[in-house]
């Protein structure tokens, strides 16, 4: 799936682990080596919303 800039992947283990990844831009191996939690207070309500998504979806 790909809008614009924006480029999302989204994967699912069979323990139930998911990963959400929006990309704007190109992925690169420096966006992956520096990659870490946001801890900006800030974007709370985006990360409430970004939990119900990935708790509902299956990514197969």
């Amino acid at each position: 799936m790909k809008n614009n800039n924006y480029t999302f992947f989204a994967s699912q283990d069979s323990n139930g682990n998911k990963i959400l990844t929006i990309v704007k831009g190109k992925l690169n191996k420096e966006l992956v080596n520096d990659i870490g939690p946001v801890n900006d207070p800030a974007f709370e309500p985006v990360a409430n919303q970004l939990k119900s998504i990935i708790d509902h979806a299956g990514f197969y």
